[in-house]
């Protein structure tokens, strides 16, 4: 099937070239090795891209437009190329805009099969590659007695065709000319493409409105400040410019300078990514529009896509990038754009070069060749059960699996912690070597080093290059699982401290303090029973003594996985956890705070804030531990056990007196809240527990259950259910186990939760009750079953956790936004209703709409009891990262709205006892939202934080005599 290239014998016993194989020296073959349609001629031409004056010839293969694939191999006739210290290399050009989305170097190995590597392509310029035969891709067939290479080839996999390629030159050898195994970038900026009036736009670059638009090349608006720039005039109220042209988000940044006229009704400015490895799903960053003056916008592809995420490999690329504008409704776009640059810096490495696992235990070493006098060393490492770690024969530390140390929450959440160490003075110019010692026991190791060099910063990692003592290559293996943030935590997933500026703490003593004086507000720890009182018409929890007081509380006080750069920063910043947790908690009262609460809030801010007298609630994890309700596909019901299964009753038990025994003697700790946001018949969401009645112990309780609704008659149940459709009749009560009939029909299980979709469908999902008299029977029974089932699990979690907790206060489930009354009422007998509730509906307004107030009133209504609003916060554009439920345009808007939402609630409702911020830090991962009070670096949002402290001190005059 291939078409191969024969090379004359040669040895390969030294070091340096075997053979060469350039353009015009040979006539190449007729045909390239394989496509799928069955080959395309290949010519000899002068390059396209001509930034490389060596290359006066080069072999161009164009496939055919049906074509994904191409291949080209050489096979080497004679050739004793050892894999062991061999190499292969390659010089390669394809387009800018090509569509290829992998470079797979490959070699057949003598008596045995073919492997590859998977290479990220550069575009746009030409690439030299040189593969090593030794690496990773061939460790287990070397292990296996694998020696020789027989051929080598060079695949390349696009997203569609046709493929343009062109190529400069092969060359096999042996030896380290260029160091194989240390992975290397520039420290100059390079351009991958800039744009402008001038040079014309590319043509894969492509416009989209949602009507016609004009473009045009013209004099900017603003005289003086451009020569020319691109115009474009849309009908409607969006506009995107795309350029499809792949980029990795790991080191790549885009700029834009764009200017929109006085009177512009644009809302946002949208740059976005296409990511390649989500099958094209988009990741879009909103910004605040600037009017009337050019503006320019410089980002980072990975502050598109949110945070820190891109480091875990699972969103690696991005296949193309958008400008996006977002007018009001009914109005049109008119923006003019001077130039667009993307530039690749030295943030990280892509493609991203992660270690594998060492898994041998002993001493084990690797050796590498430093050019110049090497600056800003590093070194990182983590292994199991116990490392010892050299460099240069100097011993520099020994760790563990988990460095943690005295970050307690970091190892709670199952996140391995690499040691790192300077290695400044420690590495030197010529050859180096790093040893680990791994004890015995369950071994493996990952190893990361660095330094920078002339112009470049270079990198080694654990690899299929280490030697044991033995001389032998150890045994490796891709780290395998997804990366994500909570997974591992050593390069590339923490950036080392060599390549970040220096640390700093901000002052939080210099931010204004607002300490309440009314006595609605002051509150403390204290020992006793916690309670509810009402007076005078308004309700208020009460501490032991008697003392009526309102909960005003900020929660995400943590180090997280939703936040990895926050997470980062803290651990550098701050000698321990304690100290950290010092800091955020003076901070957080500073501003007004009287308490704390979960989510996502560390024990040891927990901690720190009852030292500085301050009170908090917590979860118990009711739901932990299983087994899940289930429904007909097998799906588990977040949230929620199986309250009909014994074995999670007797865990509850015991976990509920294990927290007995730690929180009854914490005066700080004044209740507890059940579940967040379980998924109940009737929140924001559209989420339902309808249908999950399939797990084994809850699909008893529905068949002994439906036999009691239908007085133990099937043919009532079928006609109920089926109608006249008798073959879709149950041969037995039993039998609904089996045929798992669908109560939800069309109904998705997890309907879209997001922002727009959830305010378009604010109606639908807001008013549960109101569907009732449009289900079927079948569906009623099964959303009546779910009621008995979440009263069955909420009576047994409340009755145990007052045997072990009895002067606690037990907060319900924290509902998402909206319920249904029979929802509700499955939680009237605990001591308060718990509330999620974002005003996040109106642009440019932050309020509660009349829907959303109607249903925190129906949770007081229907179950009798106070309310706490466990979730709440606004956001604003300006905080530059996805937020899709953000309506604010600035820090000064969203302290302004703060106030405006801590008026309206405690003005309408003297029911509610309670208000907790969401949060102190922001969700940068995991959802790409800015709720914090703090950016990744600690640094308070100062407009922000003074409208918080302007309502602290209205609240604190309105309770004054109350």
């Amino acid at each position: 099937m291939f078409c191969l290239l024969s090379l004359p014998a040669a040895g390969a016993s030294g070091e340096g070239t075997v053979r060469e194989w350039l353009p015009g020296a040979g006539a190449p073959p007729a045909r390239i090795a394989w496509t799928p349609s069955g080959g395309t001629p290949v010519r000899i031409q002068e390059p396209a891209a001509r930034e490389s004056a060596d290359k006066t010839k080069v072999w161009r293969f164009d496939s055919r437009p049906s074509d994904k694939a191409l291949a080209y191999a050489v096979k080497l006739d004679g050739v004793e190329l050892k894999l062991e210290h061999g190499w292969f290399e390659f010089s390669y050009y394809l387009p800018a805009d090509s569509r290829v989305t992998r470079l797979r170097p490959g070699v057949r190995v003598r008596g045995k099969k073919h492997v590859a590597a998977d290479l990220v392509p550069v575009k746009g310029r030409w690439t030299v590659v040189r593969w090593p035969l030794d690496g990773p891709e061939t460790a287990a067939i070397r292990r296996d007695g694998g020696k020789y290479a027989e051929a080598l080839e060079l695949g390349v996999l696009a997203s569609g065709g046709p493929i343009a390629l062109e190529i400069g030159g092969f060359a096999v050898g042996a030896g380290s000319r260029d160091r194989e195994g240390i992975y290397s970038i520039p420290l100059t900026p390079e351009t991958q493409g800039a744009w402008n009036a001038v040079t014309g736009l590319p043509g894969f670059a492509g416009v989209w409105p949602p009507g016609g638009f004009t473009q045009k090349r013209t004099a900017p608006t603003l005289p003086g400040e451009k020569e020319k720039v691109f115009r474009f005039d849309a009908k409607g109220n969006a506009l995107a410019l795309t350029f499809r042209i792949e980029a990795p988000l790991a080191d790549t940044w885009l700029e834009f300078d764009y200017f929109l006229p006085e009177g512009s009704k644009i809302k946002s400015v949208n740059p976005g990514i296409t990511v390649r490895e989500w099958n094209g799903k988009r990741r879009t960053l909103r910004l605040p529009p600037v009017v009337g003056k050019w503006r320019k916008e410089k980002l980072a592809l990975a502050e598109i896509m949110g945070g820190d995420t891109w480091r875990s490999g699972e969103a690696a690329t991005a296949s193309s990038f958008e400008i996006g504008f977002l007018g009001e409704p009914e109005s049109s776009v008119a923006v003019e754009f001077g130039e667009i640059r993307l530039l690749r810096e030295p943030a990280a490495f892509a493609p991203l070069v992660r270690p594998q696992w060492l898994e041998e235990s002993g001493r084990l070493k690797r050796t590498f060749h430093i050019e110049d006098a090497p600056r800003k060393g590093w070194i990182m490492a983590l292994a199991a059960p116990s490392f010892t770690l050299w460099v240069n024969g100097r011993e520099l530390g020994r760790g563990k699996f988990n460095n943690s140390g005295v970050w307690t929450m970091h190892a709670g959440n199952g996140w391995p912690v690499a040691a790192e160490w300077p290695l400044d003075g420690v590495l030197k110019a010529g050859e180096n070597e790093v040893e680990i010692e791994i004890a015995p026991g369950g071994a493996r190791g990952l190893v990361a080093l660095g330094w920078e060099e002339d112009s470049r910063r270079c990198v080694v990692v654990s690899d299929g290059a280490w030697r044991n003592v033995s001389g032998d290559a150890v045994k490796v293996r891709p780290i395998g699982e997804p990366v994500r943030l909570k997974g591992l935590d050593i390069y590339p997933v923490r950036r080392p401290a060599a390549w970040l500026p220096e640390v700093r703490r901000p002052d939080y003593a210099a931010v204004p303090a607002y300490a309440p004086a009314c006595e609605r507000l002051k509150v403390a720890p204290e020992p006793g029973k916690w309670g509810t009182v009402q007076e005078n018409g308004r309700w208020w929890l009460k501490t032991p003594s008697g003392k009526p007081f309102f909960f005003n509380g900020i929660q995400t006080v943590a180090r997280i996985c939703e936040n990895y750069g926050y997470s980062d920063w803290a651990r550098r910043a701050y000698s321990s956890e304690k100290e950290w947790g010092d800091d955020a908690a003076a901070l957080a009262q500073r501003l007004g705070f009287n308490g704390l609460a979960v989510a996502a809030t560390a024990d040891a801010a927990f901690a720190a804030g009852a030292r500085r007298g301050m009170v908090y609630f917590t979860y118990l994890g009711c739901g932990d531990g299983g087994p899940a309700l289930v429904n007909r596909q097998g799906q588990p019901l977040p949230g929620l056990a199986d309250p009909f299964d014994e074995n999670w009753k007797s865990r509850l038990r015991r976990r509920a007196a294990e927290a007995g025994k730690r929180w009854n003697r914490d005066p700080a700790c004044i209740g507890f809240f059940v579940n967040n946001e379980a998924h109940l018949e009737g929140n924001l969401a559209g989420r339902s527990s309808s249908g999950f009645v399939y797990s084994e112990a809850c699909g008893r309780e529905f068949v002994r259950w439906l036999r009691e609704r239908y007085r133990n008659d099937l043919q009532m149940l079928n006609l109920a259910w089926f109608g006249k459709a008798e073959a879709e009749y149950l041969g037995s009560f039993e039998e609904v186990l089996v045929k798992k009939p669908d109560p939800l029909g069309k109904v998705p299980f997890m309907a879209d939760p997001t922002a727009a979709a959830a305010l378009a469908q604010i109606g639908r999902r807001l008013g549960g009750d109101e569907r009732d008299g449009r289900k079927g029977r079948m569906r009623k029974d099964f959303d009546d079953f779910a009621v008995h089932t979440v009263k069955v699990y909420a009576g047994y979690v409340l009755k145990t956790m007052r045997e072990f907790m009895p002067d606690k206060l037990i907060g319900s489930n924290r509902f998402m936004g909206a319920s249904t009354e029979a929802m509700l009422e499955a939680w009237k007998d605990y001591d308060l209703i718990a509330w999620n509730s974002y005003p996040m509906w109106v642009w440019k307004d932050a309020t509660y709409t009349g829907r959303q107030l109607a249903e925190i009133r129906k949770a007081h209504r229907v179950t009798g009891k106070p309310v706490m609003l466990t979730e709440w916060g606004v956001q604003a554009l300006d905080v530059r990262m996805a937020s899709p439920s953000a309506q604010l345009l600035t820090q000064k808007e969203r302290g302004e709205g703060y106030g405006k939402v801590v008026k309206q609630v405690v003005e309408t409702f003297p029911f509610v006892v309670g208000m907790v911020n969401f949060g102190y830090q922001n969700l940068a991962d995991s959802e790409g939202q800015g709720w914090g009070v703090v950016d990744n670096e600690g640094r308070p949002y100062h407009d922000f934080i003074s409208g918080i402290v302007a309502a602290n001190r209205w609240l604190d005059e309105y309770f004054v005599g109350k």
